[in-house]
C-alpha cells in the first residue's frame, strides 16, 4: 500500500493549499485580447517519438522495458470537404535481446505496427455526417471505468499504467451522425470484431501458457450494430446506447478461449453540473453472456456513480464506484475456469490531478481497487509530466500493484518505476 499512502499525503498537501489559489496573470478585459484566425491546413501531419523505460523493483526482472515508440497522425482535407484521418502506432522494445531477464519473448511484445485509425469522413447534408473506416467511438461519461463504453477494445498488456483514453484500439465501422439542435443520433455498422490485447505468456503479468483462441470472422453474419442518442444542454448531458455485438469477454471451452460471446447491450449515461461538482452515472444491461461450464447464458447489469470536483485552481479530484451483478447466478461461475467471478463485482477509482508552473508540470495520482471494501487488490499510480518546451517533455512515476484476490495476487510483485522522454512534432 506504499502508493496509497503517497496518494493520501499528496492529497492532504493539496487540500491545505487549495483555498489560497493564485493569480493567473491574465487581464479580465477580453477587449484587450487580440485573436488571429489562421486558414485551415489542408494536410496536417503530427505525432510524437517516445523513449520509455520500466524498472521493476519487486521481482527479478529489474529493467523490464526499453521501448522506442512512434505515434503518427495525419489529417488530409480533400477539395470536396471530405477528410481522411489516420493514426499509426509502432514500437520496438530492445529489452528482449538486451537483457537475460526473459526466458521467452511474449508474442507481439518485441515490436508492433498498429494502424489504429484509418477513415474518411464528410458531410452528406447540413445535418448528416458520415465516417467510414477504422475509428474510435467513445460512449459514456466515465474517464476511468468502462460501463457503456463497449465499442473499442483496449491494450491491457501493462495494467493500470496509462489512462483508458490512450488505450483504445480502433475498429472498422461505418457510421452516420444526424444532428438536430442539441441532439445527435448515431448509427454504426460494426464490420470488424477486434478484441482487447491482454498479457501474454512470458511477460511480467502472465506466467501460464497462452491458450488457443477461436475468434469470429469479420463477415456479414458476424457484423454488429450500434445506435446512440446523445444530447448536450446547459448544465447537463446524456446518452442512450444500444449495441448488438461480441462482448470483449472470452470464455473457456474444450481447452480453447472462445470469443463468440454475442450480447445485446442497452445503456444510459448522464452528467450534471452542480456548482463546482460534476455528477455522473451510467447503467448498462447485457443479455446472453456465456460462462464456462454452463449450457445456458446469463444476463448482467453494470452500474456506476461518480462525482468530480473542479472548484480548484488547475486541478480536479474525482471518485467513481461501479457494480457489476450477474443475474440468476450459479456457483460454477465462481471457479477457476471463470476467473472466480462473483455475483457482485465492485470497482473503485479515486483520481487527483493538479498542474503547476503555468501548467508545465502536471501531477496525476490514481488508485483503482476492486471489492466492496476495496480489499480485492488493484493498483495505485503517481506520475509527473513536465513540458520542457513546446516539443520536448519528460515524465515518470511509480505504480504499485496491490494483492487481495486470486487475480491480483498473481501480479502484485510487478511494482515499477517508469520514465518517458517525448518529442512532439
Amino acid at each position: 500500500m506504499k502508493l496509497v499512502l503517497l496518494f493520501l499525503l499528496l492529497l492532504n498537501a493539496f487540500l491545505l493549499n487549495a483555498e489560497e489559489g493564485f493569480d493567473d496573470g491574465f487581464d479580465d478585459n477580453i477587449d484587450d485580447i487580440i485573436t488571429t484566425t489562421l486558414p485551415p491546413e489542408k494536410n496536417i501531419v503530427y505525432g510524437s517519438v517516445n523513449l520509455e523505460t520500466h524498472y521493476n523493483f519487486n521481482n527479478d526482472k529489474n529493467l523490464s522495458s526499453t521501448k522506442l515508440l512512434l505515434d503518427l497522425t495525419t489529417d488530409y482535407k480533400m477539395d470536396n470537404g471530405f477528410k481522411v484521418n489516420s493514426n499509426l502506432k509502432a514500437y520496438h522494445d530492445f529489452i528482449f535481446y538486451a537483457s537475460n531477464n526473459y526466458e521467452t519473448t511474449p508474442s507481439g511484445y518485441e515490436s508492433e505496427l498498429n494502424l489504429n485509425e484509418l477513415n474518411i469522413e464528410g458531410s452528406i447534408s447540413t445535418n448528416l455526417d458520415f465516417k467510414i473506416g477504422r475509428q474510435i467511438v467513445v460512449w459514456g461519461k466515465s474517464d476511468v471505468i468502462r460501463i457503456t463504453d463497449v465499442l473499442n477494445p483496449l491494450d491491457n498488456r501493462t495494467p493500470g499504467l496509462i489512462d483508458i483514453k490512450n488505450l483504445r484500439l480502433g475498429r472498422f465501422m461505418s457510421k452516420l451522425d444526424y444532428y438536430q439542435d442539441n441532439l445527435k443520433f448515431s448509427t454504426a455498422i460494426l464490420h470488424e470484431n477486434r478484441f482487447s490485447k491482454n498479457p501474454k505468456f512470458g511477460s511480467d503479468f502472465k506466467k501460464s501458457i497462452d491458450l488457443s483462441e477461436d475468434k469470429p470472422n469479420n463477415d456479414l453474419k458476424n457484423t454488429g450494430i450500434a445506435l446512440s442518442l446523445t444530447g448536450e444542454f446547459s448544465g447537463y448531458d446524456f446518452g442512450v446506447y444500444f449495441a448488438d455485438t461480441y462482448l470483449d469477454k472470452p470464455y473457456f471451452k474444450d481447452g480453447v478461449l472462445q470469443f463468440d460471446n454475442r450480447s445485446k447491450m442497452l445503456g444510459l449515461a448522464y452528467n450534471k453540473v452542480v456548482r463546482s461538482f460534476l455528477l455522473k452515472t451510467e447503467v448498462a444491461y447485457f443479455n446472453n453472456i456465456k460462462y464456462a461450464g454452463l449450457t445456458d447464458t446469463r444476463s448482467r447489469i453494470d452500474a456506476l456513480i461518480g462525482v468530480e470536483y473542479t472548484g480548484i485552481s488547475d486541478g480536479s479530484i474525482s471518485y467513481e464506484l461501479a457494480l457489476r451483478k450477474i443475474n440468476h447466478y450459479d456457483d460454477i461461475i465462481n471457479t477457476q475456469s471463470n476467473n472466480f467471478t462473483q455475483q457482485e463485482s465492485y470497482q473503485h477509482a479515486l483520481r487527483f490531478t493538479q498542474s503547476y508552473l503555468n501548467q508545465t508540470l502536471n501531477l496525476t495520482a490514481i488508485a483503482g481497487v476492486f471489492g466492496k471494501k476495496g480489499d480485492a487488490g488493484g493498483f495505485a499510480r503517481t506520475s509527473l509530466d513536465y513540458a520542457i518546451d513546446d516539443k520536448l517533455s519528460i515524465s515518470g512515476g511509480i505504480i504499485d500493484y496491490i494483492g487481495g484476490s486470486t487475480a491480483t495476487d498473481s501480479i502484485k510483485n510487478n511494482d515499477r518505476i517508469f520514465t518517458k522522454i517525448s518529442y512532439t512534432f
